[in-house]
């Protein structure tokens, strides 16, 4: 019954390529953690990045840098 109804779909192209590029995103992804993150200096940066401290204090809140 499936096979009947892919077959005469016009639209199969859509999803055949939403999934070729699902694939090769996340393959993407994948080689450059496994390959592009072994410089141990570069992920100590990365994994320390929520723990640095911001560039301006939090506290000095004024009306001149809010956008209205």
């Amino acid at each position: 019954m499936f096979q009947e109804f892919y077959s005469r779909s016009e639209l199969l192209s859509w999803p055949l390529a939403g999934l070729f590029i699902f694939i090769t995103v996340f393959l993407g992804v994948l080689a450059f953690v496994f390959l592009g993150l072994r410089d141990q200096k570069k992920l100590d940066e990365i994994a320390a990045l929520p723990l640095e401290a911001d560039e301006f204090d939090h506290d000095d809140r004024s009306a001149e840098g809010r956008a209205l």
